[in-house]
């Protein structure tokens, strides 16, 4: 019975952990894809000329992340003084803790937050400011629940392509596009 039972949680682990089909697209510097596997939760067109979309993953999708556009990472800041609520109560889960990339290309400045849910600890990011990335390249990893928000900019140009509620697959879904 206990061998089942490690078996079993050996399963959801590489269950958990599955790597997305990587898709790099060059050359499309007018779109915008998902950054991530999951809910679209909602859609505000902001202030400053921005749209921000907040997609929150269940335990059950990829944690893995990667880059909706291509450009230069400009800043990658690890907010380490956040809490840690539950991913899909917007309000509270702005606070959390989050890993914010800032990627710039011709259509502006991206802002993408990686960020921690109530039983997430741990956030890894597999890049540093300065670097060069292409759509579809791998981002980082989220552990177990958590919540991803894309920042576009231009939001008066911009062509959205998703709504609230959809369900986006990482890098195969387009989000929109200049």
């Amino acid at each position: 019975m206990k061998l089942l039972i490690i078996a079993f949680l050996c399963c959801c682990y590489f269950y958990f952990y599955r790597k997305p089909d990587i898709i790099i697209r060059q050359n499309e510097e007018d779109h915008v894809y998902s950054p991530a596997y999951g809910h679209i939760m909602d859609i505000i067109y902001q202030d400053d000329n921005t749209i921000l979309i907040p997609i929150f993953l269940s335990i059950t999708d990829i944690h893995y992340q990667t880059f909706p556009v291509s450009g230069k990472i400009t800043d990658v800041v690890y907010d380490f003084t956040g809490e840690f609520h539950l991913a899909y109560q917007k309000n509270k889960s702005d606070e959390n803790e989050k890993i914010i990339h800032t990627i710039e290309n011709k259509n502006g400045k991206f802002q993408i937050y990686q960020i921690a849910g109530y039983y997430t600890r741990n956030i890894d990011y597999y890049v540093e400011p300065g670097t060069k990335i292409e759509n579809g390249e791998l981002m980082g990893l989220i552990h177990f629940g958590s919540r991803v928000d894309l920042i576009i900019p231009k939001a008066d140009i911009f062509n959205l392509n998703v709504k609230k509620g959809e369900y986006v697959r990482g890098s195969e879904t387009l989000i929109g596009s200049f």
